[in-house]
């Protein structure tokens, strides 16, 4: 069945509502999702060091789109279906190719959110001065206590017991990516959530140039950018053990190379923006515009601090999961990047968001 795009009662309110920012699209089986409408933009006009031209986020193999559609809200399934639907409790347990298959079953267009698309939204905010707040703290913002959601297990915010994820979008509108309720919620906190078309092998960063839909995870490019370790893991711990360097080459391990578990070491720093890079090398332009790496590094400079840690095992293949948990705190942030997990994982903590591109 066809993508239906043609208006209808829920469409035309949604769109009434939200000034036409916020949509509603059908699935193969359809199924709504609420989705926020993000028009391209140029590199330059965020900032000129991460380049010019087009964000690579709004074209798919080299082809321009004039817009992607991001998920409002973290994704429930339905039907082996990943949903945009307020006011549920979103879908966790579940690991990276489970949640890429929950979307892409929905039809053409339709995908696990990428890094590439999160990377956009994360730099158009520090753009415009704001990063939303979330729920980092079992069912409220640890910055804004006062700010709450709907715990989906029904306790107070800031018990500490139980699960305390919130029903999706019931927290207030600081929690949305541009402070307004036709903005994409709770992308800080309440569930972790997988990213496609980035993986880390071996310390290797492979991603694709664009945000290339069609390009066969087995095809992306190695960047030739890697994640070194500023100390060797002994593989007796499973523990941080330094600090995570983005460079040209590994010289340390934080654990033995090739293996996928989480028994051994990881490389953690509290503040992503503080990553540091190997003496005299050039960070290529692509880690700035895919939020791997912050522009400092480039002699950039930020108008706000972006938020968020970074936690790196660079053995094995790492999958990445963007903007923290309810449990997270300050860890949490629009820029927190946590490459430590396998694509089998799937804790309690740990979700995901449909988009779609026509």
């Amino acid at each position: 069945m066809p993508i239906i795009f043609t208006k209808d009662t829920l469409r035309s309110s949604v769109e009434a509502a939200t000034g036409g920012q916020v949509t509603v699209l059908y699935d193969d089986m359809g199924y709504p999702s609420y989705m926020v409408r993000i028009p391209k933009f140029n590199l330059e006009d965020i900032d000129p060091v991460y380049g010019s031209g087009v964000h690579p986020a709004f074209k798919t193999g080299g082809i321009e789109k004039p817009e992607i559609f991001i998920g409002a809200y973290q994704s429930k399934v339905y039907d082996g279906r990943a949903c945009s639907l307020p006011n549920v409790d979103p879908t966790t347990y579940i690991n990276y190719d489970n949640a890429k298959a929950a979307c892409n079953a929905k039809g053409g267009g339709w995908h696990l959110m990428t890094n590439w698309e999160w990377a956009a939204i994360a730099l158009w905010c520090i753009k415009n001065n704001f990063q939303p707040r979330g729920n980092t703290n079992y069912g409220r913002s640890h910055e804004a206590t006062y700010e709450t959601g709907r715990r989906q297990d029904g306790r107070t915010p800031g018990n500490t017991t139980g699960e305390a994820r919130i029903l999706a979008g019931s927290g207030p509108a600081a929690w949305r990516h541009n402070n307004t309720f036709a903005g994409i919620a709770d992308m800080v906190g309440n569930v972790s959530e997988w990213v496609g078309g980035l993986k880390l092998v071996d310390g290797k960063i492979y991603m694709p140039s664009d945000n290339n839909l069609n390009m066969l995870e087995e095809d992306w490019p190695d960047t030739n950018v890697r994640f070194n370790s500023s100390a060797s893991g002994d593989e007796s711990s499973s523990g941080d053990i330094g600090d995570p360097i983005i460079s040209d080459a590994i010289t340390a391990y934080a654990g033995p190379v090739g293996n996928d578990s989480n028994n051994y070491g990881y490389t953690y720093i509290t503040n992503w923006k503080n990553l540091t890079k190997k003496a005299d090398y050039t960070i290529p332009s692509l880690m700035l515009q895919a939020a791997i790496a912050p522009i400092t590094l480039a002699d950039g400079t930020y108008s706000m601090d972006p938020k968020g840690a970074l936690w790196v095992r660079n053995y094995g293949s790492r999958f990445p999961l963007r903007g923290g948990s309810w449990l997270y705190g300050s860890n949490a942030g629009l820029f927190a990047l946590y490459m430590y997990y396998s694509r089998s994982s799937s804790p309690y903590h740990i979700g995901f968001r449909v988009a779609f591109v026509g």
